[in-house]
């Protein structure tokens, strides 16, 4: 059995500064390479010599393309805005970004129609069932002036509602509406004349479908 000779064997004061040397090697790639590249913290500057901090913006937009989960902050909904932008088309120092302006949703764009009539001193309740967030442009009118209560209600409330308009007398009314709650939205109508009055309600959206309860 052959043996090695203790003379090729090195010593421990050299193991030692092996040692010591791989480690500052290691911490000079972690600060130089690792961390502008993965996280994007680049505190000597290196990163932005050697491009390594726009491997980390192209990580953060490909882990977390379109809209980030409901979840997340909208300081990190911005954040994720601007490394986009930034990738896409470069800096720019007018820019600003408010990601919490826009709710993307998957689905396409519908439209629906109905119109209901109201007997002289009846009403009559026309909704949408809504995520929060989700939004829809609407528009109705009525062959006569009626009151109308525009309203949501949370899920399995029970003789609880939230009003966003009210009108005692009005004809017609046409927006935009933003579900601030999930929940059922929509409008009631009330007859308060001696003549029938039918109103025609035109809503548009993704996936909206209006009915009545």
């Amino acid at each position: 059995m052959s043996s090695i000779p203790l003379h090729d064997l090195p010593s421990s004061r050299r193991l030692v500064r092996a040692t010591i040397v791989s480690i500052l090697v290691a911490g000079a790639l972690l600060v130089t390479v690792v961390m502008p590249a993965e996280f994007g913290i680049d505190p000597v500057g290196t990163g932005r010599l050697l491009g390594l901090d726009a491997l980390h913006d192209v990580d953060a937009v490909t882990e977390a393309p379109g809209t980030p989960p409901a979840s997340a902050h909208a300081t990190d909904r911005d954040a994720v805005l601007a490394a986009n932008a930034k990738s896409a088309f470069g800096e720019s120092k007018g820019q600003s970004f408010d990601a919490a302006a826009l709710s993307p949703t998957s689905g396409s764009l519908s439209r629906r129609t109905m119109t209901v009539s109201l007997a002289p001193g009846k009403g009559v309740e026309v909704k949408a069932a809504l995520e929060q967030g989700q939004g829809l442009v609407f528009s109705w009118l009525a062959t006569a002036p009626v009151a109308v209560d525009m309203h949501g209600e949370r899920p399995d409330a029970k003789n609880a509602w939230t009003s966003y308009a009210v009108e005692r007398a009005q004809e017609s009314a046409s927006g935009t509406f933003i579900a601030p709650f999930t929940g059922t939205h929509g409008w009631y109508w009330k007859n308060l004349g001696d003549v029938p009055v039918e109103v025609t309600i035109d809503v548009a959206g993704a996936h909206v479908e209006i009915y009545q309860p």
